[in-house]
């Protein structure tokens, strides 16, 4: 007996030790966290992302190390089970012991000494488990990061042909290979965009119901609010999965959302661009036409769709300035309550948050307006100079 204990000693101490702990481990999961931030930072300032890049590069690795950890902690788990599975037995044998016996005798301190032994593999595996999930996580994570870089790699070499194609004085084909290509492209998004909304409807249902469940374990625990026994625990822990489940499938539901949200930007990357080339190609046949008064009257068009736009990112940059006050409102008041956690603080948080996004998104669009009133202006100058001839 004595010689198993000493090895379940040994064995609490080592066996579980993860590859990452204590402040390396820190530094693990920082990095995973510091690595999205920079792929979603240089996304919204409109850097080209792809394969080869040394960010996609190092998704990668961060994958491959994260799966590996997982697999240690499989090994180091198998492990435990064992040794816990030869404890429980030796539990079941004492317990027995006493019941025939009628009494603890001294076997007492021998199986509070198991049971303990036993708590701490379980703890043990309790934790290799959670930095477990944490790692799947993080995959999931940085797996979604790299289709981001490949969507946006696919959908900005799209547009950069494009712009060289508005930059050439060959005719540009409205209907040709490259507009076929941006079809073909926004198709996909949207069919991805219509799988997640069904996604989405599902999770949300199933959202619901589990909330429905919550307040079911909710309401018969408060009955036995006051009692610490078998069935409380239950019941307590019937809650806390619940909890934790809905959790995850909010989670899950965010995703798609994220997904779905950056496949609009795409789509409307892709749109105007379509939209450019159709552009290019009428102004090509006016110029080719050489009939004034058709050029006269695109003059026009174009002339109000430059002033529409004026209008639109005067309006935009008013909203933006708004944004930009409440952040730094919301950011004065938080500046404020710096050592408490409440309510108030958790809502002001998330009002910082949604002002700063609001006016993320807002620059953004600005810079699209821009960038299709500097196309518009190109295109007019095209027509003024046929129409000097």
């Amino acid at each position: 007996m004595s010689v198993m204990m000493n090895g379940m000693r040994h064995l609490l101490r080592s066996a579980a030790r993860p590859a990452c702990c204590g402040q390396q481990w820190t530094r693990c999961v920082g990095g995973v966290g510091q690595l999205v931030a920079e792929v979603e930072t240089a996304l919204a300032g409109g850097k080209l992302l792809e394969r080869g890049s040394p960010m996609y590069s190092q998704l990668n690795a961060q994958v491959h190390r994260l799966r590996a950890e997982n697999d240690q902690f499989v090994v180091d788990v198998q492990n435990l089970k064992k040794a816990r599975a030869e404890l429980v037995a030796e539990e079941a044998r004492m317990i027995a012991k006493i019941h025939a016996d009628g009494q603890s005798g001294h076997h007492g301190s021998k199986i509070v000494e198991t049971l303990k032994q036993i708590e701490d593999l379980d703890r043990q595996m309790a934790m290799l488990r959670s930095q477990q999930v944490q790692n799947v996580r993080d995959v999931g994570l940085l797996k979604r990061q790299k289709v981001t870089i490949e969507k946006s790699e696919e959908v900005m070499k799209l547009e950069r042909q494009v712009q060289e194609a508005l930059g050439q004085a060959e005719p540009v084909q409205e209907d040709g290979p490259l507009a076929t290509s941006i079809a073909e492209a926004v198709q996909r998004l949207r069919d991805e965009f219509d799988a997640n909304s069904v996604s989405s409807a599902e999770a949300k249902k199933d959202i619901e119901n589990a909330v429905s469940r919550i307040r079911s374990s909710e309401m018969s625990l408060r009955v036995r609010r006051d009692k610490a026994d078998p069935t409380s625990d239950a019941l307590r822990a019937s809650l806390i999965s619940g909890l934790y489940q809905v959790r995850r499938k909010n989670a899950k539901l965010s995703q798609m959302r994220d997904m779905q949200a950056f496949n609009a930007q795409l789509v409307g990357v892709l749109q105007r661009a379509r939209h450019s080339l159709s552009r290019k190609a009428e102004v090509q046949l006016l110029v080719a036409a050489g009939n004034k008064e058709h050029i006269k009257v695109e003059i026009n068009v174009m002339l109000r769709d430059i002033q529409m736009l004026q209008k639109v990112t005067e309006e935009l940059e008013a909203t933006q300035a708004k944004h930009a006050d409440e952040g730094a409102e919301v950011t004065t008041k938080l500046r404020g309550l710096k050592t408490e956690v409440t309510p108030e603080t958790g809502l002001l948080r998330e009002r910082l948050i949604a002002a700063l996004r609001e006016e993320e998104f807002c620059m953004a669009r600005l810079a699209v307006l821009r960038n299709v009133q500097a196309q518009d202006v190109k295109f007019l100058a095209e027509l003024e100079h046929a129409l000097a001839k």
